[in-house]
């Protein structure tokens, strides 16, 4: 995608140069500059949870910042709109930007958002009064991505503090304006991650009802996906994750893309621990390899066995087992130390293996194919489209406008040439300025032409390629309103090859079909009669662009074959 933006770019940016030409306004191009500004623009990911999600702990590991940058505190923190930006900040002392609701903004420390800790009436008004905190990072996953954490659903007070009738106006107030803001932020975002930490007894009911709850009825797969932010919590929900995800995945996929199960807290343990080439997770194997397997089994069993218990045969002090364990949630540590401790692992598939329990590098890579990419070619699309328009505003208005000046301007010259000849005086002066004033004319719709026709070249084949792609997900739109017109075998095979699930050709097709041109022949073939003959015009506008579509896989797939038998 990155190429493509590049182009797109650089055609712009050209473009709006080539138009600055006499008769044509200075803002034309200063337009099409400011389209070119925009085109690589970060996608804007919105994280909602509700109260103890986890939410801070998974933007941190999200972000793949060492320090907290998040807050994550004790108390539940009062519920403010957090929007993480690439960049630095304007002082390094006062790294946070409040936005006030009056309007205006305030650089503060890191240590004003301890004052919005707490449910105690002082901390609502305070927080009442801010719009929004902007946080400016240079991390380079801020470089394509806007993360906004919102304050989400169940926000803001302990339900269970005695209140004051100003205590109930200030909770009432921010609750309200909390729940519309972050309905506005879903509305706009590219994506939207809704974020489900530990529930109540850990099975696949409870999380499949907390989602419901997070995401409230209004969630759509086009753009949401569902994250179990905290099964490190619970052995059997480690275990049994990746059946979860997939379960609770399959029963909500109107509203959720796909459910993911992440650990925040293992992929937040995992940056100390594999820093400078993976010192201290060697530190940590070497220490738990002297402890006797059946030894450290038995310690592993609570924190307090391990960090206060002696054991004879262990040659570890429980000052050493407490350093260790550091600051680590206790089953986090659990998990890492077993791992660790395995002498058949070299460090390298150790760290490997707590990567792959963490979850994160599959959540990115969902993110990017299903969410991000697109997203970028919906805007590139969108800002083609806008500059087309300004194109379109030269040929048909202002083109018109320069041909009346050049008619009116001819005319003149016309009026001053018939001038010169009757007018007495020396002939070879009077051939001299007519040729001058022949000379002064400026031609003004001719260059304009030019320039029109090579912009329109230039804009013109990523417009196209960009074309279909909005095809595609304007029909992902009619299939998600009208989805009750379709069988459910219907409704999986058009959201992947509509881009759905991802927009190669290999996350368009079932796997095991993923090369087989003929099985593209026949579905193409398929949805071609349905166009032609079916009553539903949502069905007909749905199997007309899947056809297109399937064609452009056919034409791919036969290229590739093409070219693998040129190979060899």
């Amino acid at each position: 995608m990155s190429a493509i933006q590049d182009e797109i770019a650089r055609a712009l940016e050209g473009s709006g140069e080539r138009l600055r030409l006499p008769g044509l306004p200075g803002a034309l191009a200063d337009e099409l500059a400011a389209l070119a500004g925009k085109v690589h623009e970060p996608c804007v990911v919105a994280v909602v949870g509700q109260v103890k999600a986890g939410k801070s702990t998974f933007i941190n590991a999200l972000l793949g910042a060492r320090e907290d940058l998040a807050t994550v505190g004790t108390a539940e923190t009062t519920a403010t709109i957090n929007y993480f930006r690439y960049g630095n900040p304007a002082d390094p002392q006062r790294p946070v930007r409040c936005h006030w609701r009056g309007g205006g903004y305030e650089d503060v420390p890191a240590g004003f958002l301890h004052q919005l800790q707490g449910n105690d009436e002082e901390t609502l008004r305070r927080a009442e009064g801010i719009a929004y905190l902007e946080y400016r990072l240079p991390l380079d996953y801020l470089r394509r991505v806007t993360l906004v954490d919102t304050p989400g659903t169940g926000a803001v007070v302990d339900q269970h503090q005695d209140r004051t009738a100003e205590y109930m106006r200030l909770y009432g107030q921010l609750r309200e304006r909390h729940d519309q803001e972050t309905r506005r932020i879903g509305d706009t975002s590219d994506a939207i991650i809704y974020l489900i930490g530990a529930v109540a007894r850990q099975q696949h009911r409870d999380f499949l009802e907390a989602f419901g709850q997070a995401t409230a009825g209004k969630s759509r797969a086009l753009n949401a996906i569902g994250v179990m932010a905290k099964i490190d919590l619970a052995p059997e929900i480690m275990a049994r994750r990746d059946e979860l995800a997939a379960k609770i995945g399959g029963q909500l996929k109107d509203e959720l893309n796909r459910v993911m199960p992440v650990s925040a807290g293992l992929q937040r343990a995992l940056e100390p621990l594999t820093a400078d080439g993976g010192a201290q997770l060697q530190t940590l194997m070497d220490a738990l390899r002297r402890i006797p397997a059946e030894t450290l089994v038995e310690m592993l069993d609570s924190s307090e066995l391990f960090c206060d218990f002696d054991f004879e045969d262990c040659p570890l002090s429980t000052d050493e087992r407490r350093a260790l364990k550091g600051s680590l949630d206790w089953t986090v540590f659990t998990t890492v130390a077993r791992l660790a401790a395995d002498p058949s692992l070299e460090r390298a598939a150790v760290a490997a293996e707590l990567e792959r329990l963490a979850g994160f590098g599959p959540l990115n890579a969902v993110l990017e194919s299903h969410f991000l990419k697109r997203s970028e070619l919906l805007r590139a699309y969108r800002i083609l489209t806008d500059a087309r328009r300004l194109i379109g505003t030269i040929r048909y208005r202002h083109l018109s406008e320069l041909r009346r000046r050049e008619r009116d301007e001819a005319a003149r010259r016309e009026r001053f040439l018939a001038f010169i000849r009757a007018a007495g005086g020396d002939r070879a002066v009077a051939d001299e300025l007519a040729d001058w004033v022949r000379k002064a004319a400026v031609p003004y719709v001719a260059p304009v032409v030019e320039a029109v026709d090579a912009v329109d070249r230039a804009l013109g084949s990523a417009y196209h390629t960009l074309e279909a792609y909005n095809a595609d997900f304007e029909v992902l739109q009619i299939l998600e309103q009208h989805n009750e017109r379709f069988t459910e075998a219907e409704l999986d095979e058009l959201r992947g090859v509509l881009g759905l699930y991802g927009l190669q050709t290999a996350e368009r097709l079932p796997a095991e079909r993923a090369r087989d041109i003929d099985y593209v022949a026949v579905r193409q073939q398929h949805w071609r009669e349905i166009r032609e003959r079916d009553s539903s015009p949502e069905r007909r506008a749905v199997a007309d662009r899947v056809h297109d579509r399937l064609g452009l896989i056919l034409a791919e797939l036969d290229a590739a074959q093409g070219r693998s038998h040129a190979a060899h």
